[in-house]
């Protein structure tokens, strides 16, 4: 069988993509949430990261990680404070 006759008879793949929503009391967020709510490209937060300007996040699996709404919004509040400053 022929790669282009084996690809005919799969089935459609059915992607969920992450919507991004606001920050819950507490729990964990995923990435586009955190984008979402510092207003920054993916490149800057983990640009960032290596910079060790923002938290790193846990993995959940191998293509999974998170990070915390605390740390978040301790980022956000050191955030805020610098800019009155």
């Amino acid at each position: 069988m022929s790669t282009n006759a084996a690809n005919a008879q799969r089935k459609p793949r059915n992607k969920k993509t992450y919507i991004a929503t606001a920050l819950p009391e507490e729990g964990y967020i995923r990435l586009p949430s955190v984008l979402a709510v510092l207003g920054i490209s993916k490149t800057s937060f983990l640009d960032g990261i290596r910079e060790d300007k923002y938290p790193a996040g846990k993995l959940l699996s191998p293509r999974c990680r998170v990070w915390n709404v605390v740390e978040i919004r301790a980022l956000l509040a050191s955030i805020e404070q610098k800019a009155a400053v």
